[in-house]
């Protein structure tokens, strides 16, 4: 019996397929419904972090991709709703995203991750799935990948 599933979410094509299959699950198996969307922490070296200028980069950076990620958290629930799936939760994480969703799913006590095989990364066209590739294998719970 399923629970509990974290859908990891970035208004990608396989991300909206994977919160569709997972708001079925939820609807099916009478499952918790959380969705997760992770902000990459870009670290940089400690000499650029000195730099003044930094402050003001960042910072645009990182509202722009927290709007965008708060924004399509919205939508996933919109569509949740539309199905009949009330209460689902809806957070930010800011970091390395397999280990974000991998460390939120055994710490909310999830039995299953939801993620599309590919997402909005940086070098999405370098290695593709890398993401739900990592978090398989980081994961303590099943992890279903969807196209």
């Amino acid at each position: 019996m399923i629970n509990h599933i974290v859908v990891a979410v970035d208004a990608s094509p396989s991300s909206d397929n994977a919160v569709d299959l997972a708001i079925s699950l939820a609807k099916t198996n009478d499952a918790k419904l959380s969705f997760l969307n992770v902000i990459r922490d870009m670290q940089l070296p400690e000499s650029v972090m000195r730099m003044a200028e930094v402050e003001h980069i960042q910072g645009p950076r990182s509202d722009v991709l927290r709007f965008v990620g708060e924004k399509t958290l919205k939508l996933a629930d919109k569509k949740a709703r539309e199905a009949g799936v009330m209460n689902a939760q809806k957070n930010v994480a800011v970091g390395d995203p397999a280990s974000e969703i991998s460390d939120y799913a055994k710490s909310h006590g999830a039995d299953l991750i939801v993620i599309g095989t590919r997402g909005h990364g940086e070098l999405k066209g370098m290695f593709l799935g890398s993401v739900s590739r990592k978090v398989s294998n980081l994961a303590d719970v099943n992890v279903l990948i969807v196209r």
